[in-house]
């Protein structure tokens, strides 16, 4: 056999290998194309999550400023009372309880 048919079957041979692996391989195009398309609704997804960041982080700070909302989180959360201010607890009684 001569150098250059040897050289054709070899040139012809890697030819035939990168294009099954360009087509059907675990790099090809449709693999490529379903990465693209997760990436698309990920990138969708983490842009929601960012408008929804943004808007949680805006409600903090404007509460933080707000003098009355820390008034109310501290009575009705931490159960604290201002000076001259007596507290008064109930207590809930269950209805389908014996009461004694």
């Amino acid at each position: 056999m001569s150098l250059i048919r040897v050289l054709t079957w070899l040139l012809i041979f890697l030819i035939t290998v990168t294009a099954y692996g360009l087509f059907f391989g675990a790099d090809s195009k449709a693999s490529f194309a379903i990465l693209q398309n997760e990436n698309k609704l990920l990138s969708d997804a983490n842009d929601s999550l960012e408008t929804e960041n943004n808007f949680l982080e805006s409600a903090i700070k404007s509460k933080q400023q707000n003098d009355l909302y820390a008034e109310k989180f501290a009575r009705e959360e931490l159960n604290l009372i201002m000076q001259g201010e007596e507290f008064i607890s109930f207590q809930e009684i269950n209805a389908d309880e014996p009461q004694q």
